[in-house]
């Protein structure tokens, strides 16, 4: 394709003293006859901690002929690569990695500094192709269909090859839009139009299958590490995908697929790469912990030196074989997610996990040592009762007075921390109808928690606020109509004067619940 030499002044942003914190895994070429340049919609600190990005670029340098040059929305003026300072819009393709729908905004600030036009229909030919990738891409892409120019829908290993191989084969946007629309595993609006076409066959999300993740050279691990990140130092490590479990609220385990894992000899190896750059691991995965390996992964891995910790994990996998090599290791924080405080919701969300058991598993925790308890709710559920907020509240007392209990033999007093967010009903969940509850309902649930919380020692509450709950329902489940309000908030619009404009006691996109046919359908999750 056509490529552009910026003649913008450079905004200084010196880059230096993050490539100086960087310790590669592996060697990476700097040059090559093709480049990519490879966005994370939010700073260098977010997007190096997301494993799915650093994928993608070890998985670019892989191809024959491509390197990847790295953005961040770090700085402002013109964006410029972290790898050699280049201008973002030097280059033929700009592909963006989304996991969050806040980050639909930075996306469009991105392309604003870089000054390229933020409406795919206004681009020139010399303009760089705009790609999206990530969850978000498969979640519902019709509200940023006015902004992309092509998304990709499921896995690196699946996708990449397709679009690097198009991208160095094809001479015009055009062209390129046209090849990639006849292959799985994208969407190009300019050709697809699910809204005005109904009947327009499923795009296939490509997501990575069991069978190729029992192959070698599958496992997603961390390439660059650094202390620049949520995981500073840290060398990350895919365990499974998907998850057993199937509540009603999450997109992961229906739009992931099937429960499957990484085979326990790849993951082990996998450590040998780490040795020379770190001794810190990182587990993440929806279900790291009913890996079926988990407890022999954390022995060797504390037998070769690592200091581990995992992502939050299941309550059923909360077992002795767990707890003692991540005890060891050095951690002393646990995440589980209990979602509410009440065993009549946990069951109508198909979480069939009683508080009973999960005293028992929050006791085991307290007793082997850890100090640090991170609980996981939502409020705004579905038949929701005072009685079920309150239970919240209650269920953080019950785990504080075990601690509090384990502290007087110890002598080490910890913290239970609560977690808040609020309902978002997401595409392709089992909840994805159901209305969001009303605003002053939310903020009297929530003034209530933050109160009682704040008169409870040794227990810390963080909270979700409606207006971004609500912001992000709307542009979870909303179409292509929802560019106006995105670009209005993108150029620094508040959301509070969107959501006014846009009237949401009318919008059924939030508040009421949804119709039979709905329009991200159009996809056919993998």
């Amino acid at each position: 394709m056509a490529r552009r030499r910026s003649h913008h002044r450079r905004q200084e942003h010196s880059w230096a003293p993050y490539r100086g914190d960087e310790r590669p895994v592996r060697e990476f070429r700097e040059h090559d006859t093709h480049s990519l340049a490879l966005a994370y919609a939010n700073s260098y600190e977010v997007g190096m901690s997301s494993l799915g990005f650093q994928r993608v670029y070890e998985l670019v340098h892989d191809t024959p002929g491509w390197v990847a040059e790295r953005f961040f929305t770090n700085g402002e003026g013109m964006p410029l690569s972290v790898e050699a300072d280049r201008p973002v819009n030097e280059f033929g393709c700009v592909a963006f990695s989304v996991s969050f729908e806040e980050d639909y905004l930075n996306l469009l600030r991105m392309l604003d500094r870089a000054r390229v036009p933020l409406r795919r229909g206004q681009r020139e030919e010399w303009d760089p192709l705009v790609v999206m990738g990530g969850s978000c891409a498969a979640i519902n892409p019709l509200p940023m269909a006015a902004f992309v120019d092509v998304f990709a829908l499921g896995a690196g290993e699946n996708v990449l090859g397709e679009l690097l191989a198009t991208l160095a084969e094809e001479t015009s946007r055009q062209a390129v839009l046209e090849r990639l629309a006849e292959h799985e595993g994208f969407y190009v609006p300019a050709i697809h139009d699910p809204e005005a076409e109904p009947d327009l066959p499923k795009l296939r999300k490509m997501e990575l299958t069991a069978e190729q993740m029992r192959a070698p050279g599958h496992l997603p691990t961390t390439c660059i590490v650094t202390p620049r990140t949520e995981f500073a130092d840290k060398f990350l490590i895919e365990m499974s995908r998907g998850c057993p479990e199937k509540c009603r609220y999450c997109w992961a385990t229906f739009g992931m697929g099937k429960f499957r894992w990484h085979p326990t000899e790849y993951i082990l190896e996998s450590l040998e790469r780490a040795r020379p750059v770190t001794d810190q691991i990182g587990f993440l995965a929806t279900a790291v912990g009913d890996h079926p390996e988990i407890g022999r992964i954390l022995r060797e891995a504390l037998a070769l030196g690592f200091r581990s910790s995992v992502s939050s994990i299941r309550i059923p996998a909360v077992k002795p074989e767990v707890l003692e090599p991540l005890y060891e290791s050095g951690a002393r924080s646990i995440t589980l997610a209990p979602e509410t405080g009440s065993d009549r919701l946990r069951l109508a969300m198909n979480k069939p996990i009683t508080n009973e058991t999960l005293l028992e598993k929050v006791k085991l925790i307290w007793q082997h040592g850890f100090t640090q308890l991170k609980l996981y709710f939502i409020l705004g559920l579905p038949d929701e009762t005072q009685d079920d907020v309150e239970a919240v509240l209650d269920l953080g007392r019950a785990c504080r007075d075990l601690m509090l209990e384990q502290a007087s033999k110890s002598g080490v007093v910890g913290n239970v921390h609560l977690g808040c967010n609020l309902l978002i009903p997401k595409p392709y969940t089992a909840w994805q109808r159901v209305a969001m509850e009303e605003e002053r309902s939310l903020k009297k649930k929530i003034a209530y928690v933050k109160r009682a919380a704040s008169r409870e020692p040794n227990i810390s509450l963080s909270m979700m606020s409606p207006k971004q709950a609500i912001w992000q329902t709307y542009i979870s489940r909303a179409g292509s109509d929802a560019a106006d309000a995105i670009e209005r908030a993108a150029r620094g619009e508040s959301i509070a004067s969107i959501l006014r404009d846009l009237d949401h006691m009318v919008h059924p996109e939030v508040f009421r619940e949804l119709p039979g046919d709905l329009r991200w359908h159009f996809l056919r999750m993998g």
